[in-house]
């Protein structure tokens, strides 16, 4: 085995290093878009770990209240009460500091009960620990060494943070060290004393977990906590993820769709690389075989060179990916954070079953790609092989076989699709359906286009065209997997930009629809983050309301409710004065016709149609939710179509709402002007009038709109990075595929050159076909991609997130795609285009 690989395989190899290359290349690239996927994956749950211990400390359970937010501080009497058990009480918010694009993580923590907890050390030459002198001199707040040092800040020195009251001066009574707790986030972390931080967040009585140290078996004390707390209470350990995490992570694990497609082009590739590598040596496997050598080492010897170049290519895509991951790190951390402050991405976390699992797939990739032309070529006995010409790659004689079990394949993609979310990710199973039998129908498709493009291609290109159309006719199955594999690359570019224009054209009709403000007032600088669950200071209304030109407001508060397995978005708003504002121009919203009077009596809530689709629910139906009173029951009260938050929300009488949950808070306030009013100068004004108490955002409808098209870009970044890979795989599929078609007709060309054909009609032959190649991907591809955001990955998405999106083509995407497919038959031609009009005519007529 050792000679033949040396003297059989080596020596071949070392003759076609281009081709080896281009093989090897398409394996690395499937294989690091695998990778760079887990390695992010991997990266942003360690990250969140980090976070989550670090945050917690020395904690080994937390107690928080069951299925509502906020625990009262009075139900620590009743943990104290347990024996062999140390709590502390965390009150964790996130505010921002005026003119500081950053956002400040805050904890309010009893001093007396943390530090069994956490370490807060502080930095060398700035002991005491506490100033104390700082407590009499007003709100005091400990910050990182690093926070400190970005805005030059001292101890006794102080800054001001954004409280529900207003910007608040706050007294710097330490700097800790960049350690622990302090380290995430960037050191954009604060501490203050618990009475404090309720104080001035309105939270008296109120904090959001109990925090647990055991000093015997936790899993005990957590038995007795349960008995203790009653079934209002969730005695758990820290957690290990949370519904912004587990949203954007979904995104991230459905790209994974993107690798496989990705190693399957690749498939094609090594395909027509080992089929042709097998034709090439033909003779030399007779000879061999003649001498003695077996069918089984023969065999052997052919799957492990191209597993050896497998391998080769996956350790190279693991490389890759690792370092497309550390590129991409940033984007990620931004999409992750998008909507609120989750998880500080640093550092990579490759995990052992991710180096494993990229050289597996990358090797067993290679060896299924190998095993069937490497067969067949064992099929055929020894004298045969030796007979010139006798096995060719196969011939055209027609895939009907192929074509039926492809045009199946599609049949059930499609019939998985006739009970939408019937089971787990039935979108995704019926994407891959689709994309094989698509790539089955090829083989018959391309021999039919081939013939029927054939009397048009000898029309313009003459000869040329004749003859490129001709040898595409000849073996179909070849040429079929480059466009399969060119196609699958654009459909991915089309489709995901399909449903992206879907959600940003659905999501501006919504906002034209249901928001019929002309500004609105925000605490929450929208480039930074979308949810922080900050609130409004008090005297904002008031302060609006006296601006010159403004009619009249309502306010908003926005809250995460646990509902089932999902966050949902609770929006509770004035009904009447939304109503009001609505009908100055004629709209109704989400205040469906005869609901108005139910929805200011507290009888019902109106839900968005994604969370009556994931949970199966309709007008009329009974809604339990749970509030700090305990279960409260509504009725549905109608279902509108809303793109807000993509696990459901719900609208409720925010009365209502303050009087059931405790919550008087304002998250944003929606302004109405007076009519006949410049709006920009009314703005204008709201913004100078507020800037002299409050650091806030004033918003209008479009800016509003801005920033939906930014989120929806920022979520396709990574997408078109792994697409962007994918055709780049499809490039070299087209490359390798007229690289053989040149090898295959050397003597063919050899002969046209003996007859007068030039050596610029030879290269032009090889560009036709290119081009024809390239043009039918590219028509394939857009059609692929437009059915597929229109029934499976719309399947997907309604699954994911409840949406169904009416197909919307992406037009400037679908030129692109077309003008990429035509730049890269022109490229991929140049290679074998130069290698055909090389050929030595002598030498080509000799040529086996």
């Amino acid at each position: 085995m050792k000679t033949l690989l040396r003297y059989f395989s080596v020596r071949y190899l070392r003759r076609h290093p281009v081709r080896v290359a281009l093989s090897v290349m398409s394996v690395a690239l499937g294989v690091a878009l695998f990778s760079s996927i887990d390695v992010s994956n991997s990266s942003t749950e360690a990250a969140f770990r980090r976070t989550v211990t670090a945050l917690a400390g020395k904690s080994q359970l937390q107690v928080v209240k069951s299925r509502s937010f906020g625990v009262e501080e009075e139900i620590l009497k009743t943990i104290d009460a347990v024996p062999g058990i140390r709590a502390a009480p965390v009150l964790q918010l996130g505010t921002t500091v005026p003119g500081s694009p950053d956002g400040l993580l805050v904890m309010g923590l009893d001093f007396h009960r943390e530090a069994s907890f956490r370490l807060w050390d502080v930095a060398e030459g700035e002991k005491p620990q506490v100033n104390p002198l700082a407590f009499l001199a007003g709100d005091v707040i400990l910050i990182s060494r690093s926070f400190a040092a970005k805005r030059s800040l001292k101890i006794g020195g102080g800054f001001r943070i954004d409280t529900p009251t207003g910007p608040r001066p706050v007294v710097i009574g330490a700097i800790f060290k960049d350690e622990g707790p302090a380290q995430i986030f960037g050191g954009n972390i604060a501490v203050m004393p618990l009475k404090t931080a309720q104080r001035l967040f309105r939270r008296l009585g109120s904090i959001d977990r109990v925090e647990i140290l055991a000093e015997g078996d936790a899993a005990d004390v957590a038995r007795q906590l349960r008995e203790a707390l009653g079934p209002d209470y969730v005695v758990r350990p820290p957690p290990q993820s949370n519904s912004f995490l587990d949203e954007a992570m979904t995104r991230l694990r459905a790209l994974l769709g993107v690798g496989v497609i990705a190693l399957l082009v690749g498939v094609f590739i090594i395909y027509n690389s080992v089929s042709i590598s097998v034709v090439e040596r033909v003779r030399e496997i007779g000879t061999l075989r003649a001498m003695g050598a077996t069918r089984r080492q023969i065999f052997g010897v052919i799957l492990l060179e191209w597993a050896i170049l497998g391998f080769v290519g996956s350790v190279g895509g693991l490389g890759l990916g690792i370092g497309l991951a550390k590129a991409l790190i940033r984007i990620w951390t931004k999409e992750v954070n998008q909507v609120t402050m989750v998880v500080d991405v640093t550092q990579l976390h490759v995990l052992p079953r991710t180096v494993a699992g990229a050289l597996v797939l990358g090797t067993l990739t290679t060896l299924v790609a190998a095993f069937y032309p490497a067969g067949a070529a064992m099929s055929i006995s020894p004298i045969d092989m030796l007979r010139p010409g006798l096995f060719t790659m196969r011939a055209a004689r027609g895939y009907f076989r192929s074509f039926v079990v492809g045009t199946i394949s599609l049949a059930l993609s499609w019939a998985l699709m006739a009970e939408p979310l019937r089971f787990e990710n039935v979108g995704l199973v019926a994407s891959f359906f689709a994309f094989l039998g698509a790539a089955l129908v090829m083989p018959q498709a391309t021999l039919w286009a081939s013939r029927a493009a054939s009397p048009l291609l000898r029309r313009v290109s003459g000869l040329c065209g004749f003859l490129a159309a001709d040898n595409i006719a000849k073996y179909p199955q070849r040429t079929a997997l480059t466009v399969i594999a060119l196609a699958g690359a654009l459909a991915m570019m089309v489709s995901s930009s399909s449903i992206v224009t879907g959600i940003k054209v659905r999501s501006s009709e919504w906002m034209d629809d249901a928001l019929p403000f002309d500004c609105t007032v925000n605490s929450i600088d929208y480039g930074s983050t979308i949810y922080a669950n900050a609130t409004l200071p008090e005297d904002v209304p008031a302060l609006v309301q006296a601006v010159d030109g403004v009619d009249f407001s309502y306010g908003v508060r926005a809250v995460l409710q646990d509902y089932g397995a999902r966050d949902i978005m609770v929006f509770a708003i004035n009904m009447d004065g939304y109503a009001r504002m609505q009908s100055t121009r004629g709209r109704q919203g989400f205040v469906l016709p005869g609901t108005l009077g139910d929805l200011v009596s507290g009888k019902g809530v109106i839900v968005s149609e994604n969370f009556a689709m994931l949970h199966g629910l309709k007008r009329g139906d009974p809604l339990e939710l749970s509030t700090p009173r305990g279960p409260r029951r509504f009725e549905i009260l109608g279902v509108y179509e809303e793109y807000a938050w993509p696990q459901g929300a719900l609208y409720i009488h925010r009365p209502v709402f303050e009087s059931i949950w405790g919550d008087p808070a304002v998250t944003y306030l929606d302004v109405k002007f007076k009519p006949g009013n410049d709006r920009t100068q009314v703005r204008r004004r709201i913004v100078e009038r507020l800037k002299e108490k409050h650091s806030l955002f004033v918003y209008d409808v479009d800016d509003l709109k801005r920033v939906s098209e930014t989120v929806m870009d920022n979520t396709l970044v990574l997408m078109n990075v792994q697409v962007a890979l994918a055709i780049v795989i499809g490039f070299f599929g087209i490359v390798n595929t007229l690289l053989i078609s040149v090898m295959q007709r050397t003597r063919e060309i050899g002969l046209l050159r003996a007859v007068g054909m030039t050596k610029g009609q030879v290269g032009a032959m090889i560009v036709v076909e290119s081009s024809f190649i390239a043009l039918v991907g590219a028509i394939l591809g857009v059609a692929l991609g437009l059915a597929g955001a229109r029934w499976p990955l719309a399947l997907h998405v309604a699954q994911v997130a409840g949406y169904w999106l009416p197909l919307h083509v992406p037009w400037a995407t679908v030129l692109v795609a077309l003008g990429a497919a035509v730049l890269i038959g022109a490229v991929a031609s140049i290679l074998p285009a130069r290698r055909a009009a090389s050929i030595q005519v002598l030498e080509a007529i000799t040529y086996e």
